[in-house]
């Protein structure tokens, strides 16, 4: 041996993985969701990141965690001392690609063979250890990779052994870089990195690097080399995994958790075998070089990786059938937009490191909140930039620099002035900011059954004056229904009623209805057979949210109503299967209106029964009317299955007594109700019956309660705010 331990062959190691390291180890080093050939298993071109066999040295064929340090100090080095593992760190590393690992080794014999190059005394500064690594066919001899590693035994050098040969640099060139990744690493990204196998403790808790002199936890140098390896495929590459055949970096300084690491690329025109060599450098936001000594050979990409056809995307928690996603394949679009698309700036993912960070501001006496600084300027309050007659925004929100930042604050008792890096100069209430800050809880609208309470006002009251109006749109919100006694009976009267809450709604009924069981127009609701319990305008893309029906005369018998709380039934069916719940919010239906030769109206798209807030968790709309319901053709089988079998449970809580208001309307009486909430019926009935009635938007219902609950200052302060409090018109649905 040429030096001590030069030659030394550590036995060889059975290694092996499966598809979930994979995806694993590609999420964990920033691939994106453009890049769903290393994300997603069932990808027509699903691969394995090319540089991952640095993770098997680590992981061999465990499943679980292990003792680092065990592993690490279990075969000596002949001729040099026994070094503390427990103190080492990366040094540099070469990857060589010879072939490409397969998805899983499942069914093949994989190795690691280890063997020492040279171990090198650099002094008070510690040893190096530099050895090669190969992943082996154990069967057929072919190799897939080659690293050249080297670690770093940090404080355990003076023991004789020769200092070694120099490295080769590979300076940077001296111009602006050809392209440049950005990754943001935060307090978790180690603890996620060590899951791939690499289970330093160095990386997770303190003490280590306290002992070490690096203060406290450290992010693994190999999480550094791999998302930059990433960075460059991603940015040169074409993100296509047979592009990178050899990559290498020298660690210069570690990592902490939440530095921001930018990584700039060089291509140097130096093309050899078809293969073109890029340098680069990797520094963190203090300016400080991470990794140095950069350089890939990159192989130009003739052509990117093919999107997934069709993707199906299943929302959490459920099994209900997929929504599905049509992607065109690049081959099939004109090369005019296929161009634009990679030359678009937006061609990239959004990356939070393209923002300023949070600041925090003082939002009372004693409380401060963080704020994300491009919100506060694209909200500035000042009137630069909110309208004050028509408190519109006038600020052009896409001429604000996204990385704009604050640059002063300054508080003056409870008015906030902010500086801005783009030169404007703005302020904000403290109040203003107080409720919009950046935070909500999670309510439940006050659950009461239609039988517990009748809810009613008077006809007179409603008519004199605003606090009888608010009250009765209080007690349609709350309760879902109202009853108004005392009305007229006449339609002009009943038309009037209405038109206190706002415009009436105009369909292809008309406005205002007054109407008797011709088939005037073809609906099962201008006849008088049975009606089963629906809402409403399935088939508008913006159902009518108010109902009301004046019943002015009958002459026969039968037509009584029927209420039934919709909110309360799903929420029983939620208890009773949450799947079958799930399956009524996640697998869209379609709807028609059809039975007039000039109308076949039907929503802008598909929507499922339930209608669930993306962001509160919170149930705000039912669809729900069999009659109306199309045919749906683009769902699979067993999709077809799952939802039948959750609409008829549905179904059948609907049509418990427990959940019922029956009530036989008379002259004189009308009854409103929220026709996103309350599903609506009625018995056959005999004769001649006269009803007369109209529909009102959610927004203007909305507006009009908003507006005499809390006045419109306090509306227009917490416009955009979805903090719940008793004192927030902003909660609203």
């Amino acid at each position: 041996m040429s030096t001590p331990g030069a030659g030394f062959e550590y036995p060889a190691q059975e290694v092996s993985w499966v598809k979930r390291d994979i995806l694993l180890f590609a999420h964990s080093i920033g691939c994106k969701a453009d890049e769903l050939h290393f994300l997603y298993e069932l990808h027509p071109n699903f691969a394995v990141f090319p540089t991952y066999s640095l993770i098997l040295p680590f992981k061999h064929t465990d499943q679980d965690v292990i003792n680092f340090y065990a592993r690490s100090q279990a075969i000596p080095i002949p001729g040099v001392p026994n070094f503390d593992s427990s103190r080492a760190v990366d040094g540099q590393r070469k990857l060589t690609v010879l072939k490409p690992l397969p998805p899983t080794s499942e069914g093949k014999k994989i190795e690691l063979r280890n063997k020492v190059i040279g171990v090198y005394d650099k002094g008070k500064a510690g040893t190096v250890i530099e050895s090669e690594q190969t992943i082996v066919d154990k069967e057929s001899g072919e190799i897939y990779t080659k690293t050249v590693s080297s670690n770093f035994m940090v404080g355990q050098g003076n023991w004789g052994g020769p200092k070694g040969p120099s490295t080769v640099n590979y300076p940077p060139p001296d111009r602006k870089p050809d392209a440049v990744h950005v990754i943001q690493s935060t307090a978790e990204t180690p603890l996620l990195y060590r899951l791939n196998g690499d289970y330093n403790p160095l990386h997770a808790t303190p003490e280590p690097g306290q002992k070490m002199g690096f203060g406290g936890v450290i992010i693994h140098g190999l999480f550094s080399w791999n998302s930059a390896a990433h960075g460059i495929l991603r940015e040169l590459g074409g993100s296509d995994p047979q592009n990178l055949k050899e990559f290498q970096a020298r660690f210069a300084s570690p990592v902490l958790p939440g530095d921001k690491l930018t990584t700039e690329i060089w291509r140097t025109g130096n093309v050899q075998d078809g293969l073109e060599e890029i340098r680069f450098v990797t520094s963190n936001n203090r300016g400080k070089v991470v990794l140095s000594n950069g350089r890939c050979l990159l192989k130009a990409p003739t052509r990117g990786i093919q999107p997934l056809p069709t993707i199906s995307v299943r929302s959490r928690n459920t099994t209900a059938g997929p929504k599905k996603y049509t992607h065109q394949k690049d081959d099939v679009l004109p090369p005019s937009i296929r161009n634009a698309a990679k030359r678009s700036p937006f061609s990239k993912s959004y990356d939070t490191a393209d923002f300023a960070p949070p600041i925090q501001i003082k939002v009372s006496a004693r409380e401060y909140d963080q704020f994300g600084q491009f919100w506060l300027r694209d909200n500035c309050q000042c009137s630069e930039c909110v309208h004050p007659d028509t408190r519109q925004r006038t600020a052009d929100t896409f001429k604000i620099p996204e990385d704009i930042h604050a640059t002063k604050v300054f508080y003056d008792k409870k008015k906030i002035q902010i500086h801005w890096s783009d030169g404007h100069v703005g302020g904000f209430d403290q109040e203003w900011l107080n409720i919009h800050k950046p935070t909500y809880i999670r309510f439940h609208r006050t659950k009461v059954s239609p039988q517990d309470i009748r809810p009613a006002v008077s006809y007179d009251y409603v008519m004199s004056g605003t606090q009888g109006l608010y009250e009765w749109l209080e007690m349609i919100y709350i309760y879902g229904f109202c009853f108004v006694e005392g009305v007229p009976i006449n339609p002009e009267s009943t038309k009037t009623l209405l038109e206190r809450i706002a415009f009436i709604r105009h369909t292809h009924y008309g406005g205002f209805w007054d109407f008797t069981a011709d088939l005037t127009f073809k609906d099962t609701a201008y006849t008088n057979e049975f009606l089963g319990a629906h809402t409403d305008n399935t088939y508008f893309t913006d159902p009518s949210r108010l109902q009301l029906f004046h019943l002015l005369s009958h002459e026969g018998k039968g037509g009584e109503n029927l209420l039934v709380d919709g909110f309360q039934a799903a929420r029983q069916m939620f208890h009773e299967n949450e799947e079958n719940f799930m399956t009524l919010s996640n697998i869209p239906q379609p709807f028609h209106s059809s039975g007039n030769e000039d109308f076949c109206i039907q929503p802008a798209e598909q929507m499922p029964v339930f209608n669930i807030h993306s962001r509160r968790e919170k149930m705000y709309q039912i669809r729900w009317n069999n009659y109306d319901r199309a045919a749906k053709s683009d769902w699979p089988i067993e999709d077809q299955n799952r939802w039948y079998y959750a609409a008829r449970h549905f179904d059948h809580v609907l049509k418990r007594r427990e959940y019922h208001l029956k009530t036989q309307l008379k002259p004189g009486t009308a009854l409103i109700f929220d026709n996103w909430r309350m599903l609506h019926g009625r018995t056959a009935f005999t004769g001649k019956r006269r009803m007369c009635g109209g529909y009102i938007n959610s927004d203007d219902f909305l507006s009009r309660l908003r507006l005499l609950k809390h006045g419109r200052e306090n509306v227009l302060k917490h416009i955009g705010d979805e903090i719940f409090s008793r004192a927030n018109p902003g909660i609203f649905f």
